[in-house]
């Protein structure tokens, strides 16, 4: 959780008027999570069971939320198994309450998705082509996508606020900072059309969605952005080579068989060049830069743990050495 969104909130007092906004008793509320949200689970009056997250406008806009909430009514409405958006009791799609300090707190529902996260016997290769059919078919249904208002407009790739690192990490990374102007000028070269480029999940992972009959249902859309689609998958491989149900003894291995699954689902419903394999090692990168950047936002660099002070200093030395997120050569998938 942001350290200044984290100070501000006083959750008894916030949990009370979400209560009333949106027609629940407060005995009925679970904590889940708090992450870059505060997520919980709540029952409504009417039975039914629902996700309530809390953000700050340190972190996002009202219209800003809004974008999100178009784009999973548009992916809904094209038959993308997603956790849709549900209006408060005053029919808003976000409601906002004020913190005394010039800010607010952006609340804002939505359906709890049927069935569960997966589990070690789900974890093979089933399930990774399942998330590559998945990804494939969210890549074409977007190509299709108009946002419905400017305002509601998502950010670009490089307008991510975790890779602005000058703002977050000491000045003297002076080695880190160019690693990650160097990688930032090479990717603005790459090509830019609505067949490789588009507004996508940004933060797939088997966090963020339910297995229910087969079936993957996504949720938290909190950071969709325009991304090259290569960038989404690079995003979703990082997250399992991150925190893998199973742990892998061997990470090219793992990255081999995830891939291969993978990208046979995602063939078969959308069609993506070889040529873009290349890139993946840079754009897993990039993402190590913005994991860089998020951490330096929820530490307190004055009271760093030991365990905080050796990831971070691992972090720093990968980037520094650019030292690959995987060995695996991407060119072996290459059809």
């Amino acid at each position: 959780m942001h350290k200044e969104v984290k100070a501000r909130y006083d959750e008894q007092k916030v949990l009370k008027k979400a209560a009333h906004l949106y027609d629940f008793q407060l005995d009925q509320v679970t904590f889940l999570a708090d992450a870059e949200n505060y997520v919980y689970e709540y029952k409504a009056m009417n039975g039914e069971n629902y996700i309530l997250k809390i953000t700050h406008t340190i972190r996002r806009s009202p219209t800003y939320i809004l974008g999100e909430m178009d784009w999973l009514r548009f992916l809904s409405h094209h038959g993308i198994s997603v956790a849709k958006p549900i209006s408060s009791a005053r029919g808003k799609d976000v409601e906002t309450i004020p913190d005394q300090a010039g800010g607010a707190f952006l609340l804002r529902v939505y359906e709890k998705a049927p069935g569960r996260k997966v589990n070690e016997g789900d974890w093979n290769g089933k399930l990774f082509e399942a998330l590559g059919s998945y990804t494939g078919r969210m890549h074409q249904i977007t190509k299709q996508y108009q946002v419905k208002d400017p305002l509601y407009k998502r950010q670009e790739w490089y307008e991510e606020e975790q890779l602005k690192l000058d703002q977050y990490i000491p000045s003297d990374q002076t080695v880190v900072l160019r690693r990650k102007d160097e990688l930032m000028q090479k990717l603005h070269q790459l090509r830019i059309s609505k067949d490789v480029y588009g507004l996508v999940h940004a933060d797939l992972h088997h966090g963020n969605f339910h297995y229910h009959q087969g079936e993957i249902i996504a949720f938290d859309f909190d950071d969709i952005g325009y991304h090259w689609f290569i960038n989404d998958i690079s995003i979703l491989l990082y997250n399992v080579l991150w925190y893998p149900v199973i742990p892998y003894d061997d990470k090219a291995e793992f990255t081999a068989e995830f891939m291969s699954h993978f990208l046979k689902g995602y063939r078969q419903e959308n069609e993506l060049d070889d040529a873009w394999l290349a890139t993946i090692p840079d754009f897993l990168m990039l993402r190590h830069m913005l994991i860089y950047g998020l951490l330096h936002q929820a530490f307190d660099l004055q009271t760093l743990t030991s365990d905080e002070k050796a990831m971070l200093s691992c972090f720093q030395k990968e980037i520094e050495q650019k030292t690959p997120i995987t060995p695996f050569d991407f060119q072996q998938l290459a059809r």
